[in-house]
């Protein structure tokens, strides 16, 4: 079989294109054919070569629905990977433009033969989106594709806890948007410190925001890190998140990014902090549809549930 996948950006940065690459790679492993384009002359070349299948990833640009419209046209199977798009959180912000091309969207996104999302959560932002003209909509375990820590046999988890004297290292790794939630972070961090300042029992945290690095720069910054921290409002899936837990390295994650939040255990002594993964991820429920304070103190508490277990 022949697959396309289409994105509208390949930068390194881009999660959507780095996924395509992951299936990409996957499907050249079990012996078909297949491409990563952002060119529509490039798709048109592939259906002219008799491509079999495209997944187009992203929802809401013009040139994906041109894409969509090149697919059905030569008679190929179009697959969809709004890759979180459909979210209403992601949906309300800049709403008014979403609201007004809502036309184009529904009835591209309609046309295809399937859909696919990343978790569960997302299936239902898409299916509610879409309304009874939705296509099927199966959900792929992205998870497949990272080494990640397994619970032990008894469902049990266990904070890997190791003692140091130096600050604890506080990442978040990606760009800075609104919905990322990265102020959040940065304000439970200066509270913190605050309180440290204060004469509080805390212990000292260094935070960085890195939004590129790549190659040697980007080894060099997980070599830095002891916690990855994700403070999103709306994430389809978490790329980062899969990539930390692989390297070893503690995860704070959000509601905001439900595909890690299935099967986890309540944080003792904690509400709204559940934890997995070995106990490497804490993960923070009601956060998503929290205050700006709330957010802020969920932040708060989970890396200080770190920090101590460090001293």
């Amino acid at each position: 079989m022949r697959h396309v996948h289409f994105c509208a950006g390949l930068q390194q940065w881009n999660g959507m294109a780095n996924l395509a690459r992951m299936l990409v790679k996957e499907q050249t492993a079990s012996g078909d054919e297949s491409v990563l384009t952002n060119l529509l002359i490039d798709l048109k070349r592939q259906l002219e070569r008799g491509a079999d299948e495209v997944c187009i990833h992203g929802a809401w640009l013009p040139v994906l629905w041109r894409a969509a419209k090149v697919t059905k046209r030569a008679g190929a199977r179009l697959v969809f990977m709004p890759h979180g798009s459909y979210d209403p959180v992601r949906r309300r912000y800049h709403g008014w433009k979403k609201l007004l091309v809502s036309q184009f969207e529904r009835s591209v996104a309609r046309r295809a033969d399937r859909i696919v999302a990343t978790c569960e959560a997302e299936k239902g932002w898409i299916e509610n989106y879409l309304g009874k003209h939705c296509p099927p909509v199966e959900v792929t375990d992205v998870k497949r594709f990272f080494r990640l820590p397994q619970n032990d046999k008894t469902g049990q988890t266990h904070f890997i806890i190791s003692k140091s004297s130096r600050p604890l290292h506080l990442l978040y790794l990606g760009r800075r948007h609104p919905l990322k939630g990265v102020k959040y972070l940065e304000e439970a961090v200066r509270l913190m410190l605050t309180q440290r300042r204060g004469g509080a029992e805390c212990a000292e945290i260094e935070l960085r925001v890195v939004s590129s690095a790549f190659g040697e720069e980007k080894d060099k910054v997980w070599k830095w890190c002891d916690v990855l921290v994700l403070p999103t409002l709306s994430e389809n899936f978490g790329l980062v998140v899969a990539e930390a837990l692989e390297r070893g390295k503690r995860v704070i994650a959000t509601d905001g990014a439900p595909a890690w939040g299935n099967g986890l255990a309540g944080l003792p002594g904690f509400t709204g902090l559940y934890s997995g993964y070995c106990g490497q991820l804490i993960y923070l429920k009601g956060y998503r549809d929290g205050t700006a304070a709330a957010r802020v103190r969920l932040l708060a508490e989970a890396i200080s549930s770190l920090a101590n277990s460090e001293r």
